[in-house]
């Protein structure tokens, strides 16, 4: 029977339909970079806030009348409640909302900054700054865990946490650059004026491009938020006095070995803890462990390279704190680049080859630093070191960071995230607090030369400190790290993407033949039965080719692309009943 070709709808030409695919993958694709540039600037705004206040401390200093000891608390109030509460900021948007908690901690940090820029009393502008600390915990600490929840598996989060990373380096180095940018054209006031409509800005759009993921019904661990949040806070607290006042000294011994028994009796309590804030199986995992030990000394080594040379460049080489912040501008774009490059390959090389090699070259870079003298040229004596410093920096940020939140479930993405961004706090810490003892103490010794020519003696030396701590991290990369990012194996290029498993129809791409795929067909009769691959084209199902293209395992043997576990095959399955849909 005829039938006319108006009963039937007109097929959208090939074309169109490739179109309208390529729109709707589009559309899709909108919301997540919305996403992925706000969760971004976040980390930005945040990792800026820490550095672009040193700039402004004479000028702060001067304008609110603080005395010599008292100024340090504009930075180590911020430090204080930052290093203390990520742990608890992670673990909060697990249990409260990760999108809830982001959106209340930018709005308080917006609101913190403004009191800052409005202070007018040491007292008031040190409780903002303790403010700012806190809401930057759970601002920075949640944006990493929605990176984790937002962002699938695999390419899409492997260039997210790349972004993400990047913006640890620029935001170091932006903050010197435009701390002193502010200072000299307008005022110190604006140090912190800046970060009020950035926050106010990302707060008001993360609900239109930030998916809200479902949060856990537990409680919260009180004992172990007050006992983690104090013992780091402690600790930092120590290290913060000890370049003053010694490792020995009362104000540096005492909250250190406080906040050392704090963080014991927290270890104890997550044990016998039915619902504990950060479970112990979480430092179990040999990748987790071993990134977050790594992490702990790149942060040392990331903090003390800024630390170090920003001090070296103003009063040794008598540089501006505008010269000094554009110095760090080359480095920064290398760390960025190398920080992208490595979200492409690291599927490719793996986690433990780049971040060896990342860290031995970030070692030679730190070692060349202590290379500077009185009358280094910023081309060989500065800017290269930095490069070469960064470059090996900004292969380690992608592979640590994955290996730091892989492993564990998308409801525990924040209580990793937390570890993570702890792990690099407080390692940059202690980085700092171990560096400028060093410097101090060489100096010290030093005391009959110069003051330039003893300062720079003092730098040089920890510059070879901040080496030998960041060349640690070599071996615990070779001994602990084994993850492959997204959990499989290296598979070798002209192997098939495909497991020999009982799977209903799936399709997977061939690396060998681009434009070719693997269809699984569903087993027709008994569910552990194994189907046959059949090669197929993208098009049309009569494009198909021959079965015998592809040869099949022999039966009792695990094939090539039999994953290990899965049984063996039991015969052919029936040509007529092979699947003849490729989806």
């Amino acid at each position: 029977m005829r039938t006319n070709d108006d009963d039937h709808p007109a097929r959208a030409p090939r074309g169109a339909r490739a179109g309208g695919e390529g729109t709707a993958k589009a559309q899709r694709a909108a919301p997540m970079i919305g996403a992925l540039v706000l969760l971004a600037t976040v980390q930005l705004m945040v990792v800026l806030d820490t550095t672009i206040v040193n700039v402004a401390l004479p000028t702060i200093q001067a304008g609110v009348g603080f005395s010599a000891a008292g100024i340090a608390w504009v930075v180590n109030g911020y430090a204080l409640t930052f290093g203390a509460l990520l742990l608890l900021g992670g673990r909060s948007g697990d249990l409260l909302g990760r999108r809830s908690v982001f959106m209340a901690s930018l709005a308080a940090f917006a609101a913190a900054s403004m009191v800052a820029g409005l202070s007018a009393s040491p007292g008031l502008l040190i409780a903002a700054r303790v403010a700012q600390g806190a809401s930057a915990a759970f601002a920075q600490a949640t944006a990493l865990s929605l990176i984790v929840s937002t962002f699938p598996a695999g390419r899409a989060r492997n260039r997210a946490v790349g972004v993400f990373a990047a913006m640890e380096g620029l935001g170091a180095a932006a903050g010197l650059l435009l701390g002193g940018i502010l200072v000299q054209a307008v005022s110190w006031r604006w140090v912190f004026f800046v970060n009020v409509p950035v926050a106010a800005i990302v707060a008001a759009l993360a609900p239109r491009f930030i998916p809200s993921p479902k949060r856990q019904s537990l409680r919260l661990d009180l004992p172990g938020a007050v006992t983690a949040s104090a013992g780091l806070g402690l600790i930092v607290f120590g290290l913060s006095r000890a370049a003053d006042h010694g490792w020995t000294g009362i104000w540096t011994a005492g909250p250190l070995a406080a906040g050392a028994a704090a963080l014991a009796a927290f270890v104890l309590l997550e044990r016998r803890s039915a619902q504990p804030l950060t479970p112990l199986w979480v430092f179990a995992d040999r990748n987790r462990g071993g990134a977050y030990m790594i992490q702990a000394l790149v942060g040392g080594a990331l903090f003390g390279m800024f630390f170090l040379t920003t001090l070296f460049l103003q009063h040794v080489l008598g540089y501006s704190p505008l010269k000094a912040g554009a110095a760090f501008v080359p480095a920064t774009v290398v760390m960025m680049g190398a920080a992208g490059a490595m979200s492409r390959l690291v599927n490719r090389i793996g986690v433990r080859p780049l971040a060896a090699t990342g860290t031995a070259i970030a070692a030679a870079g730190m070692w060349w630093l202590s290379h500077l003298h009185l009358h280094a040229g910023y081309l060989t004596g500065i800017m290269l070191p930095l490069m070469v410093l960064s470059v090996g920096l900004g292969l380690t940020f992608v592979p640590l960071t994955l290996t730091a939140v892989s492993g564990v479930k998308d409801e525990h993405s924040g209580l990793v995230s937390g570890v993570s961004t702890t792990a690099i706090q407080i390692g940059g810490s202690i980085g700092v607090a171990v560096l400028a003892t060093v410097a101090a103490t060489t100096a010290r010794h030093h005391a009959g030369a110069a003051g330039a020519a003893a300062l720079a003696a003092g730098y040089t030396q920890a510059f070879r400190a901040g080496a030998v701590i960041i060349a640690l991290a070599v071996p615990l990369a070779l001994v602990f790290l084994r993850l492959r990012p997204g959990g499989q194996p290296a598979v070798p290029r002209r192997r098939l993407l495909t497991r020999w498993c009982p799977v209903s129809a799936t399709v997977t791409e061939r690396r060998d033949a681009p434009g070719r795929r693997m269809v699984l067909p569903a087993p027709p009769h008994r569910a552990d039965r194994l189907a046959s691959p059949v090669l197929a084209r993208r098009g049309r199902p009569d494009e198909r080719q021959p079965h015998g293209s592809l040869r099949r395992p022999s039966p009792g043997r695990r094939g090539p692309g039999r994953a290990r576990g899965c049984p063996a095959p039991r015969g052919r399955t029936p040509p007529g009943n092979r699947s003849q849909t490729t989806t």
